[in-house]
């Protein structure tokens, strides 16, 4: 499978497997809508064992431009992946710990099917109160709640990617605090190209990599270019917006034609390695949050691969968190065309005021991989002493 979501999948079993773990990796073979990324994913050193899914995902031909927003479908609880557990659960009875990735949420019932097996849920997004969306009846949304609380109570560990996540479950859950950690997300700096033989254009080029939903819109992108045209008009000519991703291309095309955006690349969806060595090729990225107040504790995983790069960045959001972990590597704005427009022209005038940051391999998969291992060791310890 391709999309953002799956480094994290791939590359933490990676490292511990690296660091001496016996990694046995259990997945569900890639929905005909996801885009695949044969290019990224070497998986000879990792065992990664694929069953079926019986989901409309797996049962439906053809493909979507894009996966659907919602952690869950109106036709089950708590979600479509609840099918697959049957699957699963014959795989799991020999091994020592287990780590659940969520979403999907339905994968977490392994907790009690595991009996004794200590086990860690890895929360790469939130359940209740989350952007994802809420379920069709309240009873479901009231019964998600029940289930979360159950899944901690259970759970020997819980990980989540940011500070937001990990204090929202702090302030549900008060009781199983000291069972929250956070391991952040991260980049892998062998999937990036030398920075010296990636051939920028002689024009600005401003990109945004990601995906457009009815959470991240890009008509704030489009009217912000708009009105710096209108600030100085001058940039028309000589200014590139690159949009590497698989949604609304279309659309998007058509509003750069509105708005007299002459210089307009769309990549449409890239294996990841690709997709680095388009975002190494540009002079200013832009990262968008979402809309809502979700936006307060949701941080992109292509954060860390700006990072990385050291260009400079804005961010439009108003997540304390992203802030901090710019610093001067960027700017925060507003979403608002205006103070989007102005933010690119701070960019373009004055790039010396960006910095790179200085501890960007803190987000290593391989530092974080051993965050993870120390974690494991910790459970495991915790469980065979009491």
């Amino acid at each position: 499978m391709g999309m953002g979501g799956v480094q994290r999948l791939y590359n933490i079993p990676k490292v511990l497997k690296e660091l001496g773990w016996d990694v046995e990796v259990y997945t569900t073979y890639p929905p005909y809508s996801y885009p695949k990324d044969n290019i990224s994913f070497q998986i000879d050193d990792l065992k990664i064992e694929r069953s079926f899914c019986p989901d409309p995902l797996h049962l439906l031909p053809g493909r979507v431009s894009t996966p659907g927003p919602s952690k869950h479908d109106y036709f089950s609880f708590p979600d479509n992946k609840i099918f697959w557990l049957p699957f699963l659960w014959s795989k799991i009875k020999s091994t020592d710990i287990i780590i659940v990735s969520c979403p999907p949420f339905s994968t977490a019932l392994t907790l009690f099917l595991s009996r004794n097996i200590p086990c860690i849920i890895d929360y790469r997004d939130q359940w209740t109160g989350s952007y994802l969306g809420k379920y069709f009846l309240k009873a479901e949304e009231h019964l998600a709640g029940k289930a979360e609380k159950m899944f901690i109570n259970k759970a020997s560990a819980i990980v989540t990617v940011t500070e937001g996540i990990g204090d929202y479950l702090k302030t549900q859950y008060p009781k199983n605090k000291d069972k929250i950690h956070l391991i952040r997300n991260g980049f892998d700096e062998k999937a990036f190209p030398l920075s010296s033989k990636t051939e920028k254009l002689k024009k600005y080029t401003v990109t945004y990599m990601g995906t457009f939903s009815n959470l991240i819109k890009p008509d704030l992108l489009f009217e912000g270019i708009e009105k710096l045209f209108s600030l100085n008009p001058g940039l028309q000519e000589n200014f590139v917006f690159k949009y590497i991703g698989p949604s609304m291309l279309k659309e998007l095309k058509e509003k750069a034609r509105n708005i007299g955006l002459k210089n307009f690349i769309t990549t449409g969806y890239l294996p990841h390695k690709e997709a680095l060595s388009e975002l190494m090729a540009s002079d200013l990225l832009i990262l968008m949050g979402v809309s809502g107040k979700e936006d307060s504790w949701l941080i992109p995983g292509k954060l860390y691969q700006y990072l990385y790069t050291g260009l400079p960045i804005i961010a439009i959001t108003k997540n304390t968190e992203i802030k901090k972990l710019i610093g001067s590597s960027g700017i925060i704005c507003d979403a608002e065309p205006k103070s989007f427009a102005y933010s690119v022209l701070k960019a373009i005038r004055k790039p010396h005021l960006f910095k790179g940051i200085s501890n960007y391999s803190d987000y290593s998969w391989k530092n974080l991989g051993r965050k993870y291992s120390e974690l494991l060791r910790r459970v495991l310890q915790h469980d065979l002493t009491t």
